[in-house]
């Protein structure tokens, strides 16, 4: 019992202590004037030592480079799971798949856009929405609406129907025992 006393004593004592500090520390806080001078903010050393690597290595030719780099990424993902959804047949890769892609929807919908869309309009001005767009119209296709939010929600969702339908039609094969022909070991049942 007498532990316990010492031990709520102890904590009691640095709760007041933390109480103390935290108080002391506002009423400092609020007596001093915090007004920087911007000229300050922008002549400090850092920014001026930033801006000397930078001009010094013309990392500006780099980081155009560098942005292309979220168009070849975002294609890549998209070739990806088109290659592992057409001629992958294993449950386990196709269920990995879906949850890839429900994880993208789900990106979508928190941030109403692709986060790799994002980059590409951040660094490059233009996105493969864009240029799927522009392709579309010049086939005769166009959406009414303008917003990419919902092209991109709308292709999900037909590629993870397509990649489920074909969950379902190999659990079918396999649940009566429907052999593929194989002749060229493209599918692993």
């Amino acid at each position: 019992m007498i532990i316990i006393i010492n031990v709520f004593y102890i904590f009691m004592k640095i709760k007041m202590n933390d109480q103390c500090t935290q108080t002391n520390f506002d009423e400092e806080k609020n007596n001093k004037n915090i007004n920087i001078p911007l000229e300050n903010v922008k002549n400090n050393i850092i920014r001026k030592t930033v801006r000397i690597i930078y001009d010094k290595f013309l990392l500006k030719n780099v980081t155009e480079q560098a942005a292309k780099l979220y168009g070849i990424i975002h294609d890549l993902f998209i070739i990806i799971i088109v290659i592992i959804g057409f001629f992958n047949t294993s449950l386990f890769h196709l269920i990995i798949l879906l949850i890839i892609i429900s994880l993208d929807a789900f990106s979508i919908v928190v941030l109403h856009e692709c986060p790799l869309t994002t980059m590409e309009r951040k660094y490059l001005n233009i996105t493969s929405c864009d240029i799927r767009n522009k392709m579309l119209k010049q086939s005769g296709i166009v959406y009414h609406c303008d917003h990419d939010y919902e092209k991109q929600i709308e292709l999900l969702i037909n590629v993870w129907l397509l990649i489920a339908c074909k969950c379902l039609i190999i659990l079918l094969l396999k649940t009566f025992n429907l052999k593929i022909f194989n002749y060229n070991n493209l599918y692993v049942l």
